[in-house]
Order: C-alpha cells, then sequence, then structure tokens
C-alpha cells in the first residue's frame, strides 16, 4: 500500500477534491507528492472506476507529464502517489513573479504541447489544463499533472453547477455537454496561454460564474491580449475555432510560426528528447550540418586520425557518442477506460 511506504510532509497545494503533500518514501528516500482525494459523495462504482483509471494512468511514461507512482485506499481517502516537481505550479509561478513574456510562454509552450501529443496518442484527454494543473522543475521542464481520470469530468460538472466554479479554461462544447475530447484540450491551451500573459484567464474579470460560461458559448472566440504579436494572435486564434473538428492537433499546433520565432530561434542547442516533431527536425538539421563539418575535418591521413589528442572537442562528439546507446523498450497504454491495449515500441534514446 502507498500509504505504508510515505512519510506525509507539508501541503504543498490544495484543490476542489482534497490536498497534495509533500512526501517521502521510507523504502527509496525519494521525495513524492500524495495527493489525497475525499470520497465522501461519491457511489462505491464511481470509486472503483477511478481507481481503475488512475491504475491505467499510471502505465503512461513521458518527460512531460507527471510519473504516477501508485495509490492506496482507506475508508474515506484515495491517495494518489505522484512524481514531485520542485517548483510547483505555473499557477504559483503566476501569483510569485507576475505575468511572463512570450518568449518563455513559447517555451512552456512546446513542452506542454509534447506532453499534449503524447496523451492524445494515447487516448487520454486531459479535461482540465490550465496553469494551477502544470508543474515545473528546477530546471524549467514541464510537467501535465491531474489528466486522464473521470475526476476531471466530474469536477467541470459541479462549477458549472457551482456559482464559485472557474469554467474559463472550458471549450464551449464541454460547457454544452456535447462531449469533451482531445480538441477540448487545444482550446484550453489557448487560454492558458492567456493566463501565463497576462496573469488571469479569459474573462477573468467576470465574477459570475453563468456569465462566464455564457460568453464562452456566444462569443465567436475570447478576447486577445492587446500586446499580443500578430504570430501569437493567429496562434490563438486557431486554438479558439468554435468547431472543435477545425482546432489542429498538438502536433500540428508545434509547426506555428510563432513558437519557431520565440523559441526554437533562440535555442540552438534543442535536446531531441524534450523537443516535439519540428523541433526534432530542427535539431536534426543542426546536427546534420555540425556533423558535415566535423567529418571533413578529419578528413587526413591514418596516422593523424588514430592520434587521440588531435580530435576537436566540440558539443557534436557528444551527440554522435549519445547514438551509441542501445534503444529501450516503452509500453504505451491507451486508455480506454474499458479495457487495456498494450503496444510496445522501440524508442532509441537521444
Amino acid at each position: 500500500m502507498a500509504g505504508a511506504r510515505q512519510q506525509l510532509g507539508n501541503c504543498i497545494g490544495r484543490g476542489q477534491f482534497g490536498a497534495v503533500y509533500r512526501a517521502l518514501n521510507l523504502g527509496t528516500g525519494q521525495m513524492v507528492a500524495v495527493k489525497r482525494i475525499g470520497l465522501d459523495g461519491l457511489k462505491e462504482e464511481e470509486i472503483s472506476q477511478l481507481m481503475n483509471e488512475v491504475d491505467l494512468v499510471k502505465s503512461l511514461s513521458h518527460p512531460s507529464i507527471v510519473k504516477y507512482e501508485g495509490m492506496a485506499r482507506d475508508c474515506n481517502t484515495l491517495s494518489i502517489v505522484l512524481e514531485y516537481a520542485e517548483n510547483g505550479s505555473l499557477g504559483q509561478t503566476l501569483k510569485a513573479f507576475g505575468k511572463l513574456n512570450e518568449r518563455l510562454v513559447a517555451g512552456y509552450v512546446v513542452k506542454i504541447l509534447e506532453g499534449l501529443h503524447y496523451l492524445h496518442g494515447c487516448d487520454v484527454v486531459h479535461c482540465d489544463l490550465k496553469a494551477a494543473n502544470i508543474l515545473t522543475t528546477k530546471n524549467g521542464n514541464v510537467k501535465l499533472s491531474d489528466f486522464g481520470v473521470s475526476l476531471n469530468l466530474r469536477a467541470m460538472e459541479r462549477e458549472m453547477k457551482d456559482v464559485a466554479g472557474t469554467p474559463n479554461w472550458m471549450a464551449p462544447e464541454v460547457i454544452e455537454l456535447k462531449g469533451a475530447s482531445t480538441k477540448a484540450d487545444i482550446w484550453s491551451l489557448g487560454c492558458t496561454v492567456i493566463e501565463l500573459l497576462t496573469g488571469r484567464p479569459p474573462y477573468g474579470d467576470i465574477a459570475n460564474t453563468m456569465s462566464v460560461m455564457f460568453r464562452i458559448v456566444e462569443d465567436d472566440m475570447p478576447p486577445l491580449p492587446e500586446s499580443c504579436s500578430e504570430p501569437l494572435k493567429d496562434f490563438l486564434r486557431q486554438c479558439f475555432h468554435k468547431d472543435p473538428t477545425r482546432r489542429p492537433s498538438a502536433e500540428t499546433l508545434c509547426e506555428h510560426e510563432w513558437l519557431k520565432q520565440n523559441w526554437a530561434a533562440h535555442n540552438k542547442e534543442i535536446r531531441p528528447q524534450d523537443s516535439i516533431p519540428f523541433l526534432r527536425r530542427v535539431s536534426a538539421d543542426l546536427q546534420k550540418t555540425e556533423a558535415i563539418k566535423y567529418l571533413a575535418r578529419i578528413e587526413m591521413p591514418e596516422v593523424e586520425r588514430s592520434t587521440p589528442e588531435t580530435a576537436p572537442s566540440s558539443p557534436i562528439n557528444r551527440q554522435l557518442s549519445n547514438d551509441a546507446i542501445s534503444p529501450r523498450d516503452h509500453s504505451f497504454v491507451k486508455t480506454t477506460f474499458s479495457k487495456r491495449e498494450s503496444t510496445m515500441q522501440s524508442v532509441r534514446n537521444i
């Protein structure tokens, strides 16, 4: 049981359904986070479904999503053991440092898109994307949290009935109870971008929940910040298509000019394992160019090539040596919430 191995520490966050604590794994010494969810008011079949879904999501593994380590249940509480992210959420970052600039937000968005691309490929919809559910590490890496379980859908239903709720990130089709899809996450991403740039989500100045929901459904799109660059405005317009089928996928969005201008252009040493498909291609092109230059330099007599001291020290050495690492197998679990579908895929560790 998870509870028997974790020593709870200080509370690091509170939500609608419970609290999150920093905890120490007494077996390994690893620092983890434990989310304790109150089960009062939930039917036994709902609790069983929730536990099954969390068990499936636990099998997902990606650098841009929080890893689910395990869970345990006592009388009235479900404890979910999670990977610990040192810097807390982007919501906490906003409170501490204020609104962020476009270049930094673009860097976050690339990593958020990578996490969404992975989740959507595994048939998991996040359902609750916002700054409070995006965690960061001390190195600035992004970890998506609170995704893929029916608890999020129940939270949305309660928020729409609760005047204290905050539906500002919800897609119009979710508010109209037409169902959540991967494209609902794209709408929420657009809202999150505005939140990071301005300090509040769309319609954040409207206190009445019902008024917010009415505006989301009736307006052509949420109002865009006046200070946004034109490429960013185009990025947001694509996220905010009222018709979900017209919204681009996470993979398509990462090709957008706004990201290329504000992130890729300023990050020449791109790490392929942290990058979305178009950035992998940019990285590959850069490596290819450097490799050609490097190989041209070492076209010399055999005697000189065999001398270790003559080999120049450059980043390409590290990149080429990484290619020697053997591939590793990953197990991807498609979460259909009705059956488990496991597939194996060999991924080269770059």
